[in-house]
């Protein structure tokens, strides 16, 4: 019997842990280019306060730029196939899904460059797999954008652990069971 509370507990508090997600954060917009400078595009990174040439930071992963160019960074596996990006002039807004291959780096960073900046994200407790930006709100004076670059974080830092009230709720109730439990069978006895 208190082998399946404690399963039973053990499992609804990993539903519930689970089910919280963090949301991508945006960083900020910065001057320049996104990569710009020496060492190019393969020696950019970025970090939670923008980016920068030859590290530290997370690296380069793929650039597409609004006419069709593109440009790889640090990771052999990717083709370009693995990303659709998409632009809808009417509500000047970018979106991109990203589905990685067995070997494919983790997206944790993306930069969208537009006119003389760019405007930084960024999620470093779960992979970024999808987003859809409306650009009018981080670049309110143009439209449209020039390029959109993804970044790795290499090894991402273990996500602050963060229960939720409902989690702490049922795991406290399942030791109240346990406890209720232990002292039935100890007055038996």
């Amino acid at each position: 019997m208190i082998k399946k509370l404690v399963a039973a507990a053990a499992i609804a508090t990993a539903a519930l842990i689970g089910s919280a997600q963090a949301a991508i954060v945006y960083g900020g917009n910065y001057s320049g280019n996104d990569c710009g400078g020496k060492g190019g595009f393969a020696n950019c990174y970025a970090t939670t306060s923008g980016t920068n040439q030859g590290g530290p930071g997370s690296p380069t992963i793929y650039k597409q730029e609004k006419g069709g160019g593109t440009d790889f960074g640090n990771f052999a596996s990717i083709t370009g196939a693995e990303f659709s990006i998409n632009y809808d002039s009417k509500t000047n807004t970018l979106s991109f899904t990203y589905t990685p291959g067995a070997n494919d780096p983790v997206i944790h960073y993306f930069t969208v460059k537009q006119a003389n900046g760019y405007a930084l994200f960024y999620d470093l407790g779960a992979p970024i797999l999808s987003a859809t930006i409306s650009l009018s709100d981080y670049f309110p004076k143009n439209k449209g954008w020039s390029h959109i670059t993804f970044f790795d974080t290499g090894a991402p830092p273990p996500p602050a652990f963060v229960p939720e009230p409902a989690a702490l709720a049922l795991f406290g109730s399942a030791l109240l069971g346990l406890g209720l439990a232990r002292r039935r069978k100890s007055a038996r006895v």
